[in-house]
């Protein structure tokens, strides 16, 4: 070999590297989406006169690349996982869609123009029909537990627009693309998802069974933590709740306004003894909700007596009753956060940490840890309180 030979490892530097974890992701997600299930869940578009839509294989990339390419897109919540993911669409598959769809030609020239407010809101429509496509089909690409309630794809739509997707708090992330030709106009699109959740994608039955489902962004050495602003007790039971409904928060230390909240609130995680753990936190200013500050140390309770030595396990059984009539006490929680072993041990008073929420979402209404509702805060006269505006039940 001549001196001015390349060493082995020169010549392929220049090449993409791609992991054999990587490879099969590719693998499965191309037979998610050549697979009868997918096909039938987005039947519609055709029917509706969308024209021929021809996907290249995918690509994998183990980081979030692209976030800020112009298009638009779809940031979808997942509150069942604690988790959010999103998709983009590149400018030219935007608009060339939504021509297909309107049945509108498009000047060549303005091709490349950005996307507006009509097409944001004909997306918004195709996105939450293509989500109930996928329910009703049962085409869920993640299979988190063998079971059909576990692996339901219920993401909810957050946003459709031109905003980057917000990838604060969501740990590694993974990026799928395709190339996409719509008709004649070529593009691109992007799903950007959690690597946790990754792992969960098309996992064959027979694995799937033996694998017990976790919080994407958690890890089996983290702990998870719910940021509590008060409760509210339902005497009546969960039956009354209804959208709309105002619920006082009953401890609630909360101050300022609901864009911008200020006050103590408390950092919660429920051990497996059913014992509960607290860090006293506070907002940091200026960060619209989205960041609080270590105000103190880690409390750790006393260990719960044993109910079944409780004299009231020697109690004639209560009538049987409509659970959905027995008194409960709601938590609402004004967001989420992992938080590995290692940085819990090292946690300080003053130290910030960072929520998955922003005031703008909306908060979440908890009945022993299973969400119930979804609201908004408002203020009643100068406390804090929670306008329900979904119910799930």
């Amino acid at each position: 070999m001549s001196a001015d030979a390349a060493e082995p490892s020169d010549v392929w530097d220049g090449l993409p590297r791609l992991s054999v974890r990587s490879l099969a992701l590719e693998r499965r997600v191309e037979a998610w989406r050549e697979g009868d299930p997918i096909r039938s869940a987005f039947a519609w578009l055709g029917a509706a006169g969308l024209p021929g839509v021809a996907f290249d294989r995918p690509e994998v990339e183990p980081r979030a690349s692209a976030l800020t390419r112009p298009g638009l897109v779809a940031q979808l919540r997942w509150p069942r996982l604690r988790t959010r993911l999103a998709f983009g669409v590149e400018v030219p598959i935007v608009h060339a869609v939504v021509d297909g769809l309107l049945g509108f030609e498009r000047p060549f020239a303005d091709a490349r123009l950005q996307t507006t407010p009509v097409e944001w809101g004909v997306w918004t429509y195709l996105v939450v029909r293509s989500l109930e496509a996928i329910q009703a089909a049962g085409a869920s690409p993640f299979r988190l537990g063998g079971r059909a309630e576990d692996d339901a794809f219920d993401a909810s739509i957050d946003r459709v627009g031109p905003s980057p997707f917000d990838v604060e708090g969501l740990g590694d992330l993974v990026t799928i693309r395709w190339a996409v030709r719509v008709g004649q106009v070529a593009g691109a699109v992007r799903l950007w998802l959690p690597a946790t959740l990754a792992e969960y994608w098309v996992v064959p039955e027979t694995s799937a069974r033996s694998r017990r489902p976790f919080p994407p962004g958690a890890v089996e050495t983290s702990s998870d933590w719910r940021a509590v602003a008060g409760s509210s007790a339902m005497p009546l039971g969960l039956g009354r709740l209804r959208a709309g409904a105002v619920l006082p928060l009953a401890g609630s230390r909360l101050a300022g306004r609901p864009d911008e909240p200020s006050g103590a609130l408390d950092l919660v995680c429920r051990g497996g003894d059913g014992s509960e753990y607290r860090i006293a936190v506070e907002y940091a200013p200026g960060s619209a909700g989205r960041r609080v500050r270590v105000a103190g140390p880690l409390l750790h309770p006393t260990h719960p007596g044993d109910a079944r030595m409780s004299p009231e396990s020697n109690r004639p059984a209560s009538p049987v009753v409509d659970p959905l009539d027995a008194p409960v006490t709601l938590t609402v929680e004004l967001g989420r956060v992992s938080l590995p072993l290692s940085k819990l041990a090292d946690l300080k008073p003053g130290e910030v940490i960072e929520l998955n929420r922003h005031s703008r979402e909306p908060v979440e209404i908890t009945s022993n840890g299973r969400l119930v509702a979804r609201g908004d805060l408002i203020l009643i006269d100068t406390e804090m309180g929670v306008r329900v505006t979904s119910v799930f039940l």
